[in-house]
């Protein structure tokens, strides 16, 4: 029996997979993901060194945020730049509302459907005719009562994610690329009534993110475990994102510095995407799961009660069908540190700091890694005395995570292996959307 779906569904970019089952048994299975190849990193060589955030933003309309991020990080460290304080701070804004952000809509709009048998939510939203009614038990009423739900839960979405939107738009002067955030610091910073209107935002948002929250933490995902190493990015003063230490569930410990010579990247003869590995240890997960799990002791109080529902102590905390509970935990803790942060963000102070300007250029290399929403995303430039980019080097989450996507799906297939073919192919795309890909970032 062959089973196929050409182009997988509620998923950023254009994937597909196949699998084959022979005799009761999983003969081959892959993930194709066709989405030609972009060749960011061939075009980033000889353009000017303060030219490279604007462009790798352009790899992704959803997390452009954190490749400008990483970017700029890498760039820094080449040419021997050290951002003030404000500029950090001003960063973790950024980053914490981007990933709260695509987080938002990946639990509403992508994995949430899966659990209700739909196959989008505005399906789930349509009223059935009378036709239909009864089946299932099911009335009339209590369709146009789950309608009024979903109705409402649209309503809930739109309410935080402008909440979030605004945060980003108002630091880096638009939501979608920003272009306030540049190599060297920010261009301007947001005045005292800016960051107040932001703080209300935030505010009105709360009730409706914590039911968002707890609807997700509410979900029963189907029984799973990966075989992945969980990595994530670590740090001693708290929730790490824009940068820090390799870290993973087996021991592992390095630094940026030393990413390419713990990870490799092989190239996959049916896919554009390459499958990046630990050297001489395997297929890893990362992203909120990863994260969770690793550094939930630096969780805010109110990421508590989803974090913990995965029940991190056994194996279920390597379950990847949880990753969207981890994310539903980063919410409501990337909410918290962005009222946190902008309480703290000296308003007047920044409004009168000026942008001092573009770096000098300098010759050297930089390496940088962060936690963009779907885990690890690493950036390194070798930049020449005239400022131009000589070699740069780019991996994607989904790029880090795609063997263990691929080894998850497989042994899924596996455990399910009786089930009927439809059955199958839902339990794929669901499971493929649990780890959030982005397979456009994946063939920058």
């Amino acid at each position: 029996m062959r089973i196929k779906t050409e182009y997988l569904g509620r998923v950023e970019g254009e994937a597909g997979v196949r699998f084959e089952i022979k005799n009761g048994r999983l003969a081959e299975l892959k993930i194709n993901i066709w989405e030609p190849p972009r060749f960011f990193e061939g075009m980033l060589v000889g353009r000017r060194y303060d030219e490279a955030p604007d462009i790798v933003a352009r790899i992704c309309g959803i997390c452009p945020v954190s490749h400008m991020l990483t970017s700029i990080r890498a760039i820094e460290k080449a040419i021997w730049f050290e951002p003030g304080p404000e500029t950090i701070a001003a960063r973790k804004i950024m980053a914490y509302s981007q990933i709260a952000s695509s987080h938002l809509v990946h639990l509403v709009m992508l994995a949430l459907p899966d659990y209700e048998g739909k196959s989008s939510l505005m399906e789930m939203m349509s009223a059935r005719d009378g036709a239909e009614c009864g089946k299932n038990g099911e009335t009339e009423k209590a369709k146009k009562t789950k309608k009024a739900k979903v109705k409402d839960l649209l309503k809930k979405f739109i309410n935080v994610k402008e909440a979030f939107n605004g945060i980003t738009q108002t630091f880096g002067g638009r939501a979608l690329h920003p272009v306030s955030m540049v190599v060297g610091g920010f261009t301007s910073f947001p005045g005292e009534k800016e960051i107040d209107r932001l703080l209300s935002g935030l505010a009105s948002a709360e009730d409706d993110l914590e039911d968002i929250a707890g609807l997700i933490s509410e979900l029963k995902p189907p029984r799973l475990e990966t075989a992945s190493e969980l990595v994530c990015l670590s740090d001693d003063g708290g929730y790490a994102i824009n940068g820090g230490r390799i870290v993973s569930d087996m021991g592992l410990d390095g630094t940026e510095e030393e990413y390419e010579e713990l990870f490799e990247e092989k190239e996959a003869s049916y896919s554009n995407a390459k499958k990046t590995r630990l050297r001489e240890r395997g297929q890893i997960m990362t992203g909120a799961l990863a994260r969770v799990s690793l550094q939930s002791r630096w969780l805010g109080e109110k990421a508590r009660k989803p974090a913990f529902s995965i029940s991190l102590s056994s194996s279920s905390g390597k379950n990847p069908f949880n990753n969207i509970m981890a994310q539903a935990a980063e919410l409501l803790h990337f909410w918290q540190e962005c009222k946190k942060l902008l309480e703290a963000s000296g308003a007047e102070k920044q409004k009168k700091q000026k942008f001092p300007g573009r770096p000098p250029a300098r010759e050297g290399e930089g390496r940088a890694l962060t936690e963009a929403p779907r885990g690890l995303l690493y950036h390194s430039y070798a930049i020449d005395r005239t400022g131009a980019i000589r070699k740069a080097n780019i991996v994607t989450p989904t790029a880090h995570n795609y063997l263990a996507m691929e080894q998850d799906l497989r042994r899924l297939i596996e455990d399910n292996i009786d089930l009927p073919k439809e059955r199958l192919k839902s339990l794929a795309g669901m499971l493929i959307r649990a780890y959030d890909p982005c397979f456009s970032c994946s063939v920058h």
